[in-house]
């Protein structure tokens, strides 16, 4: 007699979109602090002396632009964690008990954390946007 395998729902979501919905809102967070930071720091900071406004035209639209992609791609990776958790929330339908003692279920796991961290990330995306219409680009010299 066989024993079954002990991630029964590893067949229903491929492995790209379980790691997708696990880091792609964060990746995503990243890229627009990087992105955020370097054009904002450059047009504000060009030399040793802070400026009062951008030297580059368009500093603001850029950040919003970035800002505005990586809130897609963080909402589509909380999407594809969704998407995933909901097709493999009905594999291996043994008591929780015993699937904590097998570790069955991983691809569960892994796309119901993703859901927890894509919302967590994409909440501070978000956040990172309100900024650029609460605050100016560059803020008075100090």
């Amino acid at each position: 007699m066989a024993s079954p395998h002990p991630a029964p729902g590893r067949h229903l979501v491929g492995l790209g979109a379980l790691w997708f919905g696990l880091f792609g809102a964060a990746v995503a967070w990243s890229v627009q602090e990087l992105a955020s930071f370097a054009v904002v720091s450059h047009s504000c900071f060009p030399d040793w002396h802070p400026r009062s406004a951008p030297t580059i035209g368009g500093t603001w639209t850029i950040a919003l632009i970035v800002s505005l992609v990586m809130v897609l791609l963080g909402a589509g990776a909380g999407f594809t964690a969704w998407r995933s958790a909901r097709r493999t929330g009905d594999a291996g339908g043994s008591g929780v008990h015993h699937q904590l003692e097998v570790g069955e279920r991983r691809a569960h796991f892994m796309a119901t954390g993703g859901l927890v961290v894509s919302g967590l990330v994409l909440f501070a995306i978000l956040l990172n946007l309100v900024v650029l219409f609460m605050a100016p680009i560059c803020g008075p010299a100090l």
